[in-house]
């Protein structure tokens, strides 16, 4: 016996012409049988060829001509929505709101700063109960 036997992968691998040949599909039986199998599947699924009459050819071909002889759109009719939709967009662009800086907040000195993170991590519900707990208050 030559190798390891064949995958199923290496099978359809060689179907293909992928993996190149080798010794032992010839000498293993059962690789062998295998590799009936597949190709034998293979033949059967692959569609047969189908006849296409010349008739449906040609009338295909004269579609084709009498399209292409069609009178075409010149093409700087054909530019006229492009050309509208890039001064739409760039109207947009001009016309737009001009969005404003946020405020800056002013510096906070060490003690704010310290008071601040205290009375945060000093809180004895956590921060996600506060929407909640606005949602049972009674509005006014």
């Amino acid at each position: 016996m030559y190798g390891k036997h064949w995958s199923d992968d290496e099978l359809v691998a060689r179907l293909y012409g992928v993996k190149p040949d080798d010794p032992h599909i010839r000498a293993c039986t059962s690789c062998t049988q295998r590799w009936e199998v597949v190709r034998r599947r293979y033949e059967n699924l692959r569609p047969a060829a189908v006849e296409v009459p010349e008739a449906f050819l040609a009338a295909q071909r004269h579609a084709i001509e009498a399209r292409l002889g069609e009178r075409r759109i010149p093409i700087r009719l054909a530019l006229i929505p492009v050309t509208a939709a890039m001064l739409l967009a760039a109207g947009l662009l001009v016309l737009r709101p001009v969005q404003e800086k946020p405020p800056v907040a002013e510096p906070l000195s060490d003690s704010q700063l310290f008071d601040d993170v205290f009375t945060r991590v000093s809180a004895t519900e956590p921060s996600s109960v506060g929407p909640i707990r606005s949602l049972f208050e009674e509005q006014k």
